[in-house]
């Protein structure tokens, strides 16, 4: 169809791939640099996940923060959208967690069709509170332009079935028309653990589908860390529908090392090639990272398509302290891994991870490293910076760099952007040494910080030109996703009051926000779905009648105290009334206050307001100063998951005085409970479940004891009370 636009992008000489693309072969990572670009075809942009659509001159800052970009497009849609929207040709895709699929008009977000897959599976039935209340289609999908059919993974409970019996399948559907062109289940024992059959019912489909040499691949992890559960990739063959699995643990306890990454894709440098980052479980032990063993938690891995079709996994990196990560529920699989397009001459194929734990690793990628095998028995990486807040997500990058850098390089204007757990989104610049090592370096950071679960970035440019690049969030209050706001910055830092800074320019609020959203790039346009059904597309000239350039950011302000006054300032983008001013919180009592409002026409000076309403032509001005001042101190319950995960096993939760979501949380976080009034949150061996946690624990316990002693060695150190396994974190209470 002549509708259809492929990327067709030549790859940087640093970066593997295949010469030519065909039909069903999947889409190649994009050039940077001066090469014509259409689609968002899957998470991230491209198969790097780089997050960086090099094909946006209708993105730069002075468009963005022109007065006049804003909302465009708001949709609707049955269902919450955790998934990234894909962009395919004329038509935005999207899918719900109650297993609709929609294909909207890219430029009205007009619904052209939708499909609803089956039912959903209520996330009542395993317990777990993160995606609630239901849970279909999770993961962002892929759409593959050769042909025309873009692919979603959906959980649904089939009829005639209890809930109790979802099954996963991978639907293709033509993105013009919606029509359901192929339906394959995906289930079977993975073929290096034939014993271990999968079951959907512990399984979550979180990260974004990666397409490569006509099969697409899925990975799997768990419900709130729930065993039994394990790690899979699941390979399906587009052709000839054949279904492929292989399990990351995979040696006598075969269990756990979930594949999740906070909705990270799947990432490929070329045929063949996959590398993915695994979560809690029994980490390798210390060993070259090209004899990869059968038990690869926490751990970042290449995985490789053997002649057969059949996976392999070839090369891997995991921390020295693995056992400890995975002890304290400091998983290294809360992040994604994100390939650099050009690297260094002495290492031109990079890799960027990083997970709770803030430390942010730069690997190479034809030798990840293994495990302890430094000389010093530390971790043998490129470099190390950080550590900073935790990661759930991925970082973004833009490289003005086209070709590998030499040795002593520095001043460069290539970044990678990362965004840790309540942290500043931070400019890390990549330089070498003397020896042509590369190196990350914090050099910039945003002024105002975000919530728990906000997303992860993504850039838009005008091919490698540093001063039209964007760098775009999805940002959220905290895990509820209230507040939710999609911001832009100019990826250049910027001098402010003597500082480098990465500067917001423009920022429009979208409701609630989902867990660790990702926007979608596309023609001018960013799109974004959201927790509360809808599907927002923005873009100039915008239809708003009144815009604003940013929103206030306040800092954290005690109680009692106050900050400010700030000013938001709108600009008329037309003829408007503007009725009133006020100012409001979703917390009580309201802790803002508003001052003075002013008025200035255009060429003019600014005066007081006196009355409404107040009639505004274009390009005049209203300016409204607020005042932060906390009364009192609010809930603490968005803050519990942190609390748990920074190790507080003695804060205090009355039953009077809790919430759902410290409920939720706490059944997160295995061997943490919510006490009673004046008893421990975090007690070991306590179920917030009557029980359940701990029969399962106990149970996996005695598993891990048999599987020690067929070794004739245990590591476990007093595992009935308070010690921790090295082999697994179920070795507790």
């Amino acid at each position: 169809s002549a509708r259809r636009r492929h990327l067709l992008a030549p790859r940087p000489p640093a970066v593997r791939a295949p010469a030519a693309r065909r039909a069903g072969a999947g889409v190649l990572p994009p050039a940077p640099a001066g090469v014509a670009r259409a689609d968002e075809v899957t998470a991230s942009q491209d198969l790097l996940r780089t997050g960086w659509d090099p094909a946006e001159p209708g993105l730069s800052p002075s468009v963005v923060s022109g007065g006049t970009f804003g909302k465009l497009v708001s949709t609707p849609v049955n269902g919450k959208v955790y998934a990234q929207p894909i962009v395919a040709g004329p038509t935005v895709v999207v899918a719900t967690e109650n297993d609709y699929v929609y294909g909207l008009n890219a430029a009205s977000g007009a619904v052209k069709w939708s499909v609803s897959l089956g039912t959903p599976w209520p996330a009542s039935v395993e317990g777990c509170q993160i995606i609630v209340p239901n849970i279909g289609i999770t993961s962002t999908p892929v759409y593959d332009p050769g042909t025309g059919t873009v692919y979603v993974v959906a959980l649904t409970v089939p009829p005639g079935k209890p809930a109790t019996k979802p099954v996963f399948n991978l639907v293709g559907l033509d993105a013009q028309t919606g029509a359901v062109t192929e339906t394959v289940p995906i289930a079977g024992s993975p073929a290096n653990d034939p014993g271990r059959p999968f079951d959907a019912f512990t399984e979550l489909q979180r990260v974004g589908l990666l397409l490569m040499g006509g099969s697409v691949y899925a990975a799997f992890a768990s419900h709130c860390d729930d065993s039994p559960y394990a790690g899979y990739v699941a390979k399906v063959d587009v052709a000839t529908k054949a279904l492929t699995l292989w399990s990351d643990e995979a040696g006598l306890t075969d269990t756990m090392g979930g594949i999740w990454q906070s909705g990270g894709g799947l990432m490929s440098d070329g045929p063949g090639r996959i590398f993915f980052t695994s979560g809690n479980g029994v980490s390798p032990a210390p060993g070259k990272g090209t004899s990869p063993p059968p038990e690869l938690a926490e751990s970042v891995v290449r995985l490789a398509v053997q002649t057969g079709g059949g996976l392999a996994a070839q090369d891997f990196f995991s921390p020295a302290n693995a056992p400890a990560l995975d002890a304290a529920d400091t998983d290294f699989g809360s992040g994604a891994p994100v390939g650099l397009p050009v690297g260094s001459a002495a290492f031109p194929h990079l890799l960027v991870q990083a997970g709770k734990d803030g430390r942010v690793f730069v690997l190479n990628r034809d030798n990840l490293g293994g495990r302890k095998q430094a000389a010093s028995g530390g971790d043998a990486v490129v470099s190390e910076a950080g550590p900073f807040r935790g990661l759930w997500g991925h970082p973004a990058v833009f490289e003005a760099s086209t070709a590998p850098l030499p040795a002593s390089s520095t001043g460069l204007q290539d970044y990678v952007y990362y965004l840790g757990r309540t942290d500043n989104l931070r400019a890390l610049q990549l330089k070498t040494d003397s020896s042509g090592r590369p190196i990350l370096t914090d050099v910039a950071n945003s002024s105002g910080t975000f919530g728990y679960t906000s997303g992860s970035p993504v850039v838009t440019s005008n091919g490698t030109d540093a001063s039209s690049a964007v760098v775009w969030v999805e940002g959220v209050s905290d895990g509820t996703g209230a507040g939710g706001t999609l911001y832009a910055f100019d990826a250049v830092p910027q001098t402010v009051n003597g500082a480098l800074q990465l500067k917001q320019i423009w920022s429009a609020p979208i409701g609630t926000g989902s867990n660790f959203a990702i926007p979608a790039t596309d023609s001018g346009r960013v799109y974004v779905g959201t927790r509360d059904g809808h599907v927002l597309g923005f873009g100039s000239p915008s239809a708003s009648p009144l815009t604003a350039g940013s929103a206030i950011n306040f800092p954290p302000t005690a109680v009692g105290g106050s900050a400010g006054p700030q000013t938001l300032t709108v600009t008329a983008s037309r003829s408007v009334t503007v009725t009133g001013v006020t100012v409001g919180s979703t917390t009580s009592p309201d802790p803002f206050t508003l001052g003075q409002v002013t008025e200035t026409p255009s060429g003019g000076t600014a005066g007081p307001v006196t009355s409404f309403p107040v009639s505004l032509s274009l390009g005049e001005q209203l300016g409204a100063p607020g005042t932060l001042g906390p009364p009192t101190a609010g809930r603490l319950d968005s803050y519990v998951d942190q609390l748990h995960v920074d190790g507080g096993p003695d804060v205090k939760c009355d039953k009077e005085n809790r919430a759902r979501h410290s409920n939720s949380v706490v059944h997160k976080h295995p061997g943490h409970s919510t006490s009673g009034r004046g008893a421990p949150c975090g007690r070991p061996g306590v179920s917030p479940r009557r029980g359940r946690r701990t029969r399962r624990a106990s149970t996996h316990l005695r598993r891990l004891s048999r599987a020690a002693a067929k070794r004739k060695r245990t590591r476990c150190q007093n595992p009935c009370s308070t010690g921790w396994c090295e082999s697994s974190r179920r070795g507790r209470g």
